[in-house]
Parts: C-alpha cells; structure tokens; sequence
C-alpha cells in the first residue's frame, strides 16, 4: 500500500501524466433515451464524448468513444466501439466520498469481476491521483453489469447490483446503459470521476484506456503484470481521469437561484 501510495504522489508531480483531461458539465435536464441509438440531442447532441487511446486490443477502447449525459434521476452512459467488442470495458466510477484502490480488492469469480477488482493480475496498478473508485460498469460481448467496489480477495466479494442483457455481441454496435443517480450516492450538483480499462475475461490487460495516458500507450500491453514493466506495482497503472458533472435537480437549481437573489441584494 506504501508503494502504491508512492507512485501516485510520483505521477501526481508530472501534470502531464497526472491529469483530469476532459471534464464535461450537462446545462440540459433531458437525458438519454437507451434504445442503442446514438440520437440527436442526446449526449448534449454528441459533445459529451470522451476519447482514449491504445491499439493493443484492436483499438476497441482506444479508437472508441464514451458518451455521458444525465438527468434529474439517472447518469446515463453510452458506449460506441472502436473495434470488435471481443473483451471487458470497464468504466471506474468515483461518485462519492470513500472508495477503494487496485490494492485493495481481488474478486476472480469471472471476468468482469476479474477486470473490475484488478487491472493486472499479478501488480496493483496506480489509480489516477484523487480518484478512489466506488462503482464498476463493465461491458462486454454479454451486456453490461454494475458493480460496487468493496475491500476483500474473496471471490465474489463485489456487490453484484444489476444486469442489462439488451446489448450483446461482440460487433461494433453502439451500448447504452442507465443507472440512478441515487444508487451511486450521488447528490446533485456534482461531478463523477472516472477512467477506463479494456481487459480480457482472464485479467489480460491491454494498453487501450480512457482517457489516454502515455506510459500505458508507450509500451506493450501490460498483460498480467508478471513480467513487463518488471511487473512492478503500479507501473504503468492508470495516471489521468476525466469527469463528468451532472445535471443540477430543480430544487439544487432553485436553491442556487435563491443564494444568487441572496448576494444581488447584499451588493
């Protein structure tokens, strides 16, 4: 834990590699509609993307992108394919205060609890610095599923919290999932951290991630961790996030007006 904590504070020293690249915040109050369609005015009409990079994998998550739109309820997440959907997209939700880290989980009951609770097999890979992951969405050829992040190295210790089995196969076609804001413990106004991997189901990691980040797209993929990069804990790990605010309630937004009318007075 000690070194883990090390690498972070190391990376966190190199803006460049320690970074939020992309920040969104919704101005609407309509979300998406999942119907596996990449509609007008959903995703605030296409400008709440977000890019990665890497071609290990054939470029799934590298050449993807990441959509994120919300609204009073729900966070909405959309996913279109870079490549043939062939493994694990695993998107790392921060929502709120607490979390957990690589190193403090090990659940290997299947796949998507593999590429959830550990990014290399064989090495604690370093979270971006600041982010302490809470939720797990991971997609893959069999639909998408959500997770909570617990600490444990049982197998099947993860909460298990829903799946989604509309969108399947391992084609190119675009993925949509909702989940309520509520379940994330996210209160409104307020902004949700995250970053994603690309794995496959027996924990073989790619160099594909969202958002990108060099040491990562610089080398091979870091496979199981037990050898390249020297199999070292967190290296290269995952050093930049992005974040995504959501749509204000309309009692935060009356609220905000009220304190607006509060400070005009005053002056």
């Amino acid at each position: 834990m000690k070194k883990l904590a090390l690498v972070c504070l190391l990376a966190a020293a190199v803006p460049s590699l320690a970074a939020l690249i992309t920040a969104h915040s919704d101005t609407t109050p309509t979300g998406a509609v999942v119907d596996g369609v990449l509609g007008p005015g959903e995703y605030g009409n296409g400008a709440y993307q977000y890019l990665g990079a890497g071609t290990g994998f054939g470029g799934v998550v590298g050449n993807g992108a990441l959509y994120m739109d919300s609204d009073a309820g729900n966070l909405y997440i959309g996913f279109q394919p870079g490549g043939n959907l062939n493994d694990n997209v695993v998107i790392m939700l921060d929502t709120r205060a607490g979390g957990f880290l690589d190193a403090d989980m090990r659940d290997r009951a299947d796949g998507g609890r593999r590429g959830a609770s550990e990014q290399c097999l064989e090495a604690d890979d370093a979270y971006p610095a600041g982010v302490f992951p809470d939720f797990a969405v991971v997609i893959g050829s069999f639909g998408i599923v959500l997770f909570e992040l617990t600490a444990g190295s049982t197998d099947g210790h993860l909460n298990f919290l829903n799946y989604d089995g509309t969108f399947t196969g391992n084609g190119t076609n675009f993925r949509e999932y909702a989940i309520p804001l509520a379940t994330l413990g996210r209160s409104v106004p307020g902004c949700i951290k995250f970053f994603v991997p690309y794995i496959s189901d027996s924990g073989y990691a790619s160099n594909e991630s969202i958002p990108p980040y060099d040491p990562l797209q610089l080398n091979g993929n870091p496979g199981f961790g037990d050898g390249q990069f020297g199999g070292t804990v967190g290296t290269p790990g995952y050093g930049n996030h992005n974040e995504f605010c959501v749509y204000p309630e309309p009692t935060s937004l009356a609220l905000l007006g009220l304190l607006a009318g509060l400070v005009m007075r005053r002056r």
